[in-house]
């Protein structure tokens, strides 16, 4: 099953962070489902933003959130149940082609950015 992230928030449960999404299907319903542990070190990098802590304080979740709202709100995801729970993940770049050539419009931001 493939759907779309609307709303996403990170939370803490048993002390530890886990991600949340509401997530819009395929045939227009809504779920709730949480992103596995290993896709949350993907997109939140532990070494960057809390180092070599073991406990960090449960305020980390205001920097955390938009970081994750940013990069997830929009984008399309798969979708699974495992023992009762939804669980989701994002779409793999396997099949995405990647072309050598700019787009003109891309040619003019490129030019924009310091180097």
């Amino acid at each position: 099953m493939k759907g779309i992230i609307i709303k996403i928030k990170p939370i803490i449960k048993n002390e530890r962070l886990k991600v949340i999404a509401k997530i819009k299907t395929e045939e227009n319903s809504s779920i709730k489902a949480f992103l596995p542990n290993r896709e949350v070190s993907a997109i939140l990098p532990r070494n960057i933003l809390i180092g070599n802590k073991k406990k960090v304080p449960g305020t980390l979740l205001k920097t955390i959130s938009p970081i994750i709202k940013r990069i997830s709100c929009g984008r399309p995801v798969r979708l699974w149940k495992y023992k009762e729970i939804y669980y989701f993940s994002f779409l793999s770049w396997r099949n995405i082609i990647l072309t050598s050539k700019i787009p003109r419009s891309s040619t003019a931001e490129m030019n924009t950015i310091p180097t």
